[in-house]
């Protein structure tokens, strides 16, 4: 969850500083909407695989030492 705000915010701060130093860019839209949807399928991808995990390890027979 924090490596998400991490990005999150740097990429605020990056957008606000592309945002002021061009006045009119040329900036191909739906580039930037596909990129986004594969970093979402990516995101989520990893958080399913994540709970996967959670779920087995909680099913997962424990180890006696």
């Amino acid at each position: 969850m924090k490596l998400t705000a991490i990005f999150v915010f740097i990429m605020a701060v990056l957008a606000l500083f592309v945002g002021h130093s061009e006045a009119d860019p040329k900036v191909n839209v739906k580039s930037i909407k596909k990129g986004g949807k594969i970093i979402g399928h990516g995101l989520r991808a990893i958080n399913i695989a994540s709970t996967a995990h959670d779920i087995a390890s909680m099913f997962r027979r424990k180890r006696k030492h």
